[in-house]
């Protein structure tokens, strides 16, 4: 059967489509195709290829893509072949410098592997290379708890939230890609995702906002992949922009925050519909325990309904559980919401009618806007009093609300909760009061609505400072007395009661961390205390948990006089036999018997050893000691040997998977640090072709031909030890990072100035990506 072939790429510039189509011209000349042929063959103009383009790829064995200039259109083809189950090839041309957004920084193409051509010589050369076999393999299990799958902004806009919302209101369980949370989104992922879903959610943001066009190409592909599967889609644009033309008669366009009500109800329509079908599992050939293995999400809000077969009970957790932690800290992804979710769900089903467990996310750029509305006019005293104020209102108005929402039904059949309940209800229930949607729009309705009032009666006055009165005439719309009163009464006839906080320190502007920020936390934790005292007095018992990224927390007690009081738990993770129980308790899960060991079950899925080296060993040193991080990179190592049809990973897909996740992981760590150090992270790639191991001379000159003033690059190398970018190394004993000194900033410095002949070596995670080869 002769083989056919569709080539997709963008119609600028022009020289790089005649390059192209010179290349096309031969190969059909030389090579014997029956026909390889382009967008334009088909005399579309290069709008955005619908019907009749889905036909040709769908007729075609294989689609190449020129990924030269990342393109909507070409994203979607690349996603609609995939989820077609066609072998696709990328190509880039390299004669042409890279325009914005970079290939690194959308994640997706590097992910699947693209080669590089200059002439069209060079180009139909890569042809003879390329072949039908072997496609991408495409997931047949599909996710019956958690159905829907959504790609979520970098921005949580209003409009963003409504979206979440309107998700959460249909009351779909549903995966998420968060930028916030991963940076770069894995085709491995996005393919994985998609072929469990039901129905996929593509919301496309203004091209005005930004992060647009970063956004805009994951929405293209992940919409592409649905519609190749056949999966129930909604792409939903925020305004007119910026869908092509010719796909809007499958785009639906929300012009006002309202319209996505119904956008979204139609769309839970059809995921419901899609539940009633028989579903006919996506043709693969036998599958091989490798294929088949799930190891779950790194990311715990994308295995809530699943993280209970295998989750490692720490003592972190236990401590959390038993109400001796206030405040749970750790790095991003050491599994603070893990310990979430966990400590939820178990609360809750202990005793499901009595227990009132409040899972509360608020959104960060809401919270931002508070406080800049108030940093502008109010003296530091008057605002922190002001936002402990604000949150312990916020918190009886979330108590009051789950409560009614928990007896709706059962105080009409019990006495004892009858009249404390309607005594509640209209305590509650206040006019002008916003209280429908989640908790997120409840909370965005409470600031708009205290920013009005503020603004109608302090406008253009400054340095405002507010007695008890004035902030309560500011604040409250309902009277909290009473509220807090009828709550505490209601509460007896309850069980436990507890309030479970956490992302309250994501979502902050990339400008870093401020001190106002630091006094929202602060607010917060007040007013936490503040509910535990009133309601105790009571004798009404309160837990309350927040959750904090350990940078942050750092922050937080330098600024606390009493840095003491809060009890905490650390989530870091120091021991790496604990991350190997952790991967053995997700691969068990896949229908093996408990009691195997790691050394049993690892070498069903890998190669016992790389170059010499045990091989989960040797993943686990280039974890940064990160369960997201470690799973993330054995599953990247999966997606190649998967791909490649091995029967279990082998050397050359540690390679491949490695040389991915040291792209991904740049990118983490640099946004990390950007978030408490504006700026700062851009310093990791001072380090590109550096040499692995530098004496402090060394660093500090290569810091300083990257423009870091004397003065701010001891604080600088602190950073890049502090996220275990660099490790210090005494002769030839081994190296040592942060987590070697049990994340300990004070015995890392004692160790440095003991032993003032230490190297800086940086972490063999980052080689790849930083192409560092070279021994010093």
């Amino acid at each position: 059967m002769s083989k056919t072939a569709f080539f997709a790429y963008t119609a600028t510039p022009g020289a790089l489509g005649e390059t192209i189509e010179r290349a096309l011209n031969q190969a059909r000349t030389l090579n014997g195709f029956a026909q390889i042929f382009s967008w334009k063959a088909l005399d579309i103009a290069g709008h955005f290829i619908s019907l009749e383009i889905e036909k040709q790829l769908e007729e075609a064995s294989y689609l190449v893509a020129d990924i030269t200039f990342l393109n909507f259109n070409v994203t979607y083809e690349i996603g609609f072949a995939i989820g077609k189950g066609k072998r696709i090839f990328l190509v880039r041309n390299r004669s042409f410098q890279e325009m914005p957004p970079s290939i690194r920084e959308v994640g997706i193409f590097d992910t699947l592997g693209y080669s590089e051509y200059a002439n069209a010589e060079e180009l139909r050369q890569l042809f003879s290379s390329f072949s039908a076999d072997v496609p991408i393999e495409l997931s047949a299990t599909l996710n019956k708890k958690a159905p829907v799958y959504v790609l979520e902004a970098k921005h949580k806009t209003d409009w963003m939230s409504r979206v979440i919302s309107r998700v959460k209101k249909a009351r779909y369980i549903f995966r998420n890609f968060d930028p916030n949370e991963s940076p770069r989104l894995s085709a491995y992922d996005a393919i994985n995702h998609v072929g469990q879903s039901y129905g996929v959610l593509v919301p496309l943001i203004s091209t005005a906002q930004d992060g647009s066009i970063v956004h805009n190409l994951r929405g293209a592909f992940i919409a592409g992949l649905a519609a190749g599967m056949g999966k129930a889609r909604c792409i939903l644009q925020q305004g007119d922009g910026p869908v092509p033309v010719d796909l809007r008669d499958v785009a639906e366009t929300a012009q006002r925050v309202e319209d996505v009500n119904e956008i979204v109800a139609e769309f839970a329509s059809r995921v419901a519909e899609a539940f009633q079908e028989d579903h006919v599992p996506l043709h693969t050939p036998k599958a091989t325990f490798l294929q088949t293995m799930d190891l779950g999400s790194s990311s715990a809000e994308n295995e809530m309904r699943t993280l209970g077969k295998y989750y490692l009970i720490t003592d972190a957790f236990l401590k959390s559980i038993r109400g001796e932690a206030h405040l749970v800290v750790g790095r991003k992804g050491s599994g603070k919401s893990a310990v979430f979710l966990q400590l939820r769900d178990r609360e809750r089903s202990r005793n499901p009618s009595q227990n009132i467990v409040l899972d509360l996310k608020p959104e960060g750029y809401k919270l931002v806007k508070f406080k800049e509305m108030m940093l502008r006019f109010m003296r530091e005293g008057t605002l922190q009093h002001t936002i402990t104020a604000f949150w312990n209102y916020v918190l009886l108005l979330e108590i009051c609300y789950k409560v009614l929402e928990k007896d709706e039904k059962r105080h009409l059949n019990d006495h004892d909760l009858f009249d404390s309940y309607k005594k509640l209800e209209d305590l509650y229930h206040v006019r002008m009061y916003f209280s429908e949607g989640d908790f997120s729009e409840r909370i965005g309705a409470l600031i708009e609505k205290i920013q009005a009032k503020f603004h109608e009666k302090y406008d253009g006055e400054h340095d405002v400072e507010l007695d008890s009165a004035q902030v309560t005439e500011l604040l409250y719309q309902h009277d909290v007395k009473r509220l807090e009163v009828e709550l505490t009464k209601y509460m007896k006839y309850k069980g436990a009661l507890w309030l479970l906080f956490d992302n309250v320190d994501k979502g902050w502007p990339t400008t870093g961390l401020e001190h106002a920020d630091l006094m929202i936390i602060r607010g917060l934790i007040d007013a936490c205390r503040k509910i535990e005292r009133e309601f105790s007095r009571q004798d009404v018992a309160v837990s309350t948990v927040v959750f904090l990224r350990n940078d942050v927390f750092e922050l937080l007690v330098q600024e606390t006089s009493d840095r003491g009081k809060e009890g905490n738990v650390m989530l870091d993770w120091t021991d790496q036999d604990l991350l190997r129980e952790l991967v053995r308790l997700r691969i068990v899960a896949n229908g093996m018997n408990d009691f195997l060991s790691i050394e049993a079950v690892w070498p069903m899925i890998c190669v016992s050893h790389y170059k010499g080296e045990d091989s989960l060993q040797y993943l686990i040193d280039r974890s940064l000691m990160r369960p997201r991080f470690l799973l993330n990179l054995i599953n990247q190592c999966k997606a190649s040997a998967v791909n490649h049809r091995h029967a279990k990973i082998d050397e050359s897909d540690i390679e491949k998977g490695l040389k991915t996740f040291s792209v991904d992981i740049l990118a983490d760590v640099e946004y990390e640090i950007n978030d408490v150090s504006p700026g700062s992270g851009e310093v990791l790639y001072a380090f590109i072709d550096s040499p692995s191991i530098m004496d402090s001379k060394c660093v500090v000159e290569l810091l300083e031909r990257f423009g870091i003033s004397s003065s701010n690059i001891a604080g600088v190398i602190d950073l890049l030890l502090w996220y275990g970018f660099l490790g210090v190394q005494v002769d030839t004993e081994e190296v040592r990072y942060i987590y070697d000194f049990s994340y300990s900033t004070r015995m890392l410095t004692g160790f440095l100035k003991a032993k003032p002949s230490a190297a800086y070596v940086v972490n063999p995670a980052f080689y790849q990506a930083l192409t560092i080869t070279r021994k010093p």
